[in-house]
């Protein structure tokens, strides 16, 4: 049994590390731990290397001047950093509230936030140590000011007067809608560049892709509940190669595993020993929560959450979901042009190995615009914007992936005629489908055209 850590495990290690608050300001204050030491230590050097004494003499203060500079830079720095936290939990309140509680981890992971608290954090824990090294003759007998340490905690200090100009404007900064959809957005398109394709061994041939051996699989159960958040596939393509076995892939990524739900199927039945077991097991990660590491779906939903929370009521901001719409068929344009990952991969001998559950492009179009489609279909400008998103996207991707962006404007036209009873509202979201006939035209195999329904 594999007990090793792979680079599907560590890159979610990683990723739970990464947008975490508390990774980078702990390293700092560590660094800042050890250079307080040097510091002290350089400071006793200076003090008895009669060739620095020059050098010493530029840096000398008082035992009460280096108390008192070094308790007011304390002081005031555990203070501000408190303010910064309170600053960073308002910030995470309103983006929760305003947007979908699913982009938090985009401030939690936020490299400028974690920076500025660390830089505090740091130099308040430097400044503090310091602190305590200052002696006054009549303490015992001797006296030591670290002169040089002083300086640089006088010198920290006025860097983190610029931390805090640069923290106040990235902060007032990172909660505009555009920014947050933009990140959001972001993310999703470089993890679509990173994941599609991702080749696991060869493709397999059609005529393999769907054949499986014959008779009862053995499951491979899950022990815990938790969303998936990613697979180890070249664990399990290594393993189904070496062992003449077939593995098959159960839940999706992103998908919630209930414990005792069926991780993977094995076969044959009699090959899935304990061994095997522990080690598919292994390649499966879940967590409480779905991440992008991954999970490509999971950046689409997050921006479909922000437009159907900028759609309701209580928010009623449009615009905000119409910048959703145009990112979305950005990412969606992306995903289309690509070659998505086979689902059955083969080894040398062309055997299946490894079928797994990939998103498919049409999953993704729904995903995308079936809430915001219903959502949003009673708002004339929002409908017709939506429709012409759909359009552009339409005539940039392929001609064998336009049917599901078709079957959305359908969809959205005839929403409309439901909800919307103005005949001149109606009419602009008409003629923005009107651009789309052609693009749905069949092509033989089933597929259905939107003329048809425009003339509903």
């Amino acid at each position: 049994m594999q007990t090793g850590l792979s680079a599907t495990k560590l890159g979610t290690w990683w990723e739970t590390v990464r947008t975490s608050l508390w990774f980078v300001p702990t390293a700092m204050t560590a660094f800042a731990i050890v250079l307080a030491a040097v510091m002290v230590d350089l400071d006793r050097r200076l003090m008895t290397d009669a060739p620095l004494a020059g050098f010493f003499l530029t840096f000398t203060t008082s035992v009460e001047g280096a108390r008192a500079v070094l308790s007011t830079i304390a002081g005031s720095l555990i203070t501000v950093t408190a303010t910064l936290f309170s600053i960073t939990i308002i910030a995470l309140q309103l983006a929760s509230s305003q947007f979908t509680p699913r982009v938090l981890r985009n401030f939690t992971g936020d490299r400028s936030n974690q920076v500025v608290l660390g830089i505090f954090i740091g130099t308040f824990t430097y400044t503090l140590l310091i602190l305590r090294t200052v002696r006054s003759a009549r303490d015992d007998g001797t006296s030591f000011v670290p002169s040089l340490g002083v300086a640089v905690a006088i010198g920290l200090a006025l860097v983190t007067v610029g931390f805090l100009i640069f923290f106040i404007h990235h902060t007032a900064e990172s909660i505009r809608a555009a920014v947050i959809v933009d990140r959001a957005a972001s993310d999703t398109l470089q993890l679509v560049e990173a994941l599609f394709p991702e080749p696991v061994g060869e493709p397999a041939d059609e005529a393999t892709t769907w054949s499986i051996p014959a008779g009862e699989p053995a499951a491979v159960i899950a022990k815990r509940g938790g969303y998936l958040q990613a697979v180890d596939a070249d664990e399990l393509f290594e393993l189904a190669a070496k062992g003449q076995l077939t593995v098959r892939m159960e839940p999706m990524i992103g998908e919630f595993v209930l414990p005792g739900a069926t991780l993977a199927s094995v076969w044959p039945l009699s090959a899935a020993d304990e061994e095997v077991t522990g080690t598919v097991r292994s390649a499966f990660v879940t967590g409480p929560e779905r991440t992008l590491q991954h999970d490509v779906e999971f950046g689409i939903r997050q921006l479909a959450d922000i437009a159907v929370r900028a759609l309701s009521p209580g928010v009623n901001d449009p615009t905000t979901a119409t910048t959703c719409v145009d990112r979305l068929t950005e990412i969606l344009v992306c995903l289309g042009g690509r070659r998505l990952p086979e689902r059955a991969r083969s080894g040398a001998d062309g055997r299946v190995c490894f079928l797994a559950r990939e998103t498919s492009f049409e999953r993704a179009v729904d995903l995308a615009f079936t809430q915001i489609r219903h959502f949003g279909s009673h708002d004339p400008i929002f409908a017709a914007h939506l429709v012409e998103a759909l359009g552009r996207a339409a005539a940039l991707v392929p001609r064998n992936r336009r049917e599901p962006i078709v079957r959305q404007v359908a969809a959205a036209l005839s929403a409309a005629r439901d909800k919307i009873d103005e005949p001149t509202d109606l009419e602009m979201i008409e003629r923005a489908s009107r651009r789309v006939v052609g693009l749905g035209e069949s092509r033989g195999d089933g597929s259905t055209d939107l003329a048809s329904t425009l003339g509903g």
